[in-house]
């Protein structure tokens, strides 16, 4: 194989696939990356660590065909130093070496067969996938307002994944961890008649997302399988396996008879808790909330440091509700929401608070479960 890629799209391609790899896996060809000639003009760099797999495409100008591995941690390294506007790679006859060259510059790099690497992501069969077509920066969007709210304990299963619910023109995205709940619904342009269910593990998503800001694509293509889905953009493949399991049925969850509202600044509120978290409790992560009359007052206490108090001006006018929540949990909330207001819906004490923006298209929610006051 001999091929002369653009700098740039050499350096992209190593970009876009090398996350992918698995540097502590008992196979080392899987921390490799897989370059191979695809057409006269067309390369491919293909990295996996079993559970993922990705496929990208790029321009090259193809001098002799084939295809070989290399360390995705040293081309990695190679690609910040290349001066040349140009690299050239040409396989070693009868061994797995490559040479490398760009400007004065040369490399001998030691690679590994292509025969040893993982079947992914061919002889797809198209009949075998549900497809659904969304906007790129919308998914990227959704993705980021209910990924926090992930489980991070790895014995949770299903909930450390993102569920997707897709139906019609709507495409609902929910996370709980057990102390809190995210929901975020969206119209979009595909019309799904059957409804189509699914758990993405949040590691995924945020490969996704990641992908998705390297890319210029306007949309992005999900083709759900049983067990495994694929992002699609249009020289970019991505597969993923999906979490086997059923879903808690979170929408019985949401109260709603929230009667007590209120519309607060957003960034007014995230400065106040803020403020007051410096006091907080290292342990607990308390803060308590009082709504009253005209006026919101946030107060923390540490035994070994001291209090803090802080006050907001609110349009509030119901009885006085004395609440606590984990304050990192309401800052994950607010900081994931771009609207200048945020409403808070709550019913007393020990009820679960909705959190969501105001005036926003989007209809978000993130639910969380109140500490009990001592």
């Amino acid at each position: 194989m001999e091929i002369t890629l653009n700098r740039e799209d050499f350096s992209n391609g190593i970009k876009i696939v090398e996350k992918v790899t698995s540097q502590k896996a008992l196979q080392p060809i899987l921390s490799n990356i897989l370059i191979e000639t695809v057409s006269s003009d067309r390369v491919k760099f293909c990295a996996t660590d079993l559970n993922l797999a990705i496929n990208f495409k790029t321009s090259a100008q193809v001098i002799s065909e084939g295809a070989i591995t290399l360390g995705a941690k040293k081309l990695s390294e190679l690609c910040s130093k290349l001066s040349s506007t140009e690299v050239n790679i040409m396989t070693v006859e009868d061994s797995d070496n490559v040479k490398m060259k760009s400007g004065k510059t040369e490399f001998v790099l030691i690679g590994l067969s292509p025969l040893e690497f993982p079947k992914v992501l061919e002889n797809i069969s198209e009949e075998e996938y549900k497809t659904v077509v969304l906007n790129k920066n919308e998914f990227s969007k959704a993705i980021k307002q209910v990924i926090f709210a992930v489980s991070q304990q790895e014995t949770q299963g299903v909930l450390t994944g993102v569920c997707f619910n897709i139906e019609n023109n709507i495409l609902e995205l929910a996370t709980t961890d057990g102390n809190r709940l995210t929901r975020v619904q969206k119209e979009i342009s595909t019309n799904v008649e059957e409804l189509i269910n699914f758990i993405v593990p949040a590691k995924t998503l945020q490969e996704v997302q990641r992908i998705s800001s390297l890319v210029e694509d306007e949309n992005i293509t999900l083709k759900i399988q049983k067990n495994k889905i694929l992002f699609e953009f249009e020289n970019l493949t991505f597969q993923s396996r999906l979490i086997e399991g059923s879903y808690p049925k979170y929408q019985q969850l949401i109260p709603t008879n929230n009667d007590k509202k209120v519309s607060i600044d957003r960034c007014e509120l995230i400065n106040s808790i803020e403020r007051v978290s410096v006091m907080v409790n290292d342990r607990t992560n308390v803060v308590r909330f009082n709504f009253k009359q005209g006026q919101l007052e946030i107060m923390a206490d540490a035994p070994e440091a001291g209090r803090s108090k802080d006050y907001i001006d609110i349009e509030y006018d119901f009885d006085e509700i004395l609440t606590a929540f984990n304050y990192k949990y309401v800052l994950d909330a607010l900081k994931n929401m771009e609207a200048k207001n945020v409403e808070i819906e709550i019913s007393d004490t020990l009820a679960a608070a909705i959190f969501k923006p105001q005036d926003e298209k989007d209809n978000y929610i993130c639910l969380i479960m109140p500490v009990k006051v001592q």
